[in-house]
């Protein structure tokens, strides 16, 4: 089934591109013309527009049923063992495990000769 899926999702990609890029013409910059900056609130106004764009977005795909399908045909189902042989309980339930060690040792980058 994931085949079949790939394979028409590629063909389609084949399918939909365009045969070539046409004409393609050089036109060189002008370096003299002057360039304007945004002022902040334009730029709040933007980037205020992109976030709420992108939150809507990404509603929008976690609600469809179509992309839950999609994710869940080709994602790899991971779960934490419910069984374990001994009785300590496993190290990856605990966040202090997870933690990066503080203590690591640094390499010298002189070292000198003792006498």
């Amino acid at each position: 089934m994931k085949w079949l899926v790939c394979s028409l999702v590629a063909v389609a990609l084949v399918a939909g591109a365009p045969a070539h890029a046409g004409d393609v013409e050089f036109r060189p910059i002008d370096t003299k013309k002057l360039v304007v900056q945004p002022s902040k609130a334009a730029a709040n106004l933007a980037a205020g527009t992109i976030n709420l764009v992108g939150q809507t977005t990404a509603g929008a795909v976690e609600g469809n049923g179509w992309i839950k399908t999609i994710n869940n045909l080709f994602s790899i189902k991971r779960t934490e063992p419910k069984y374990q042989t001994n009785g300590l309980p496993a190290p990856n339930q605990f966040k202090s495990t997870q933690y990066k060690n503080y203590n690591t040792p640094v390499m010298p980058t002189v070292q000198y000769m003792q006498r």
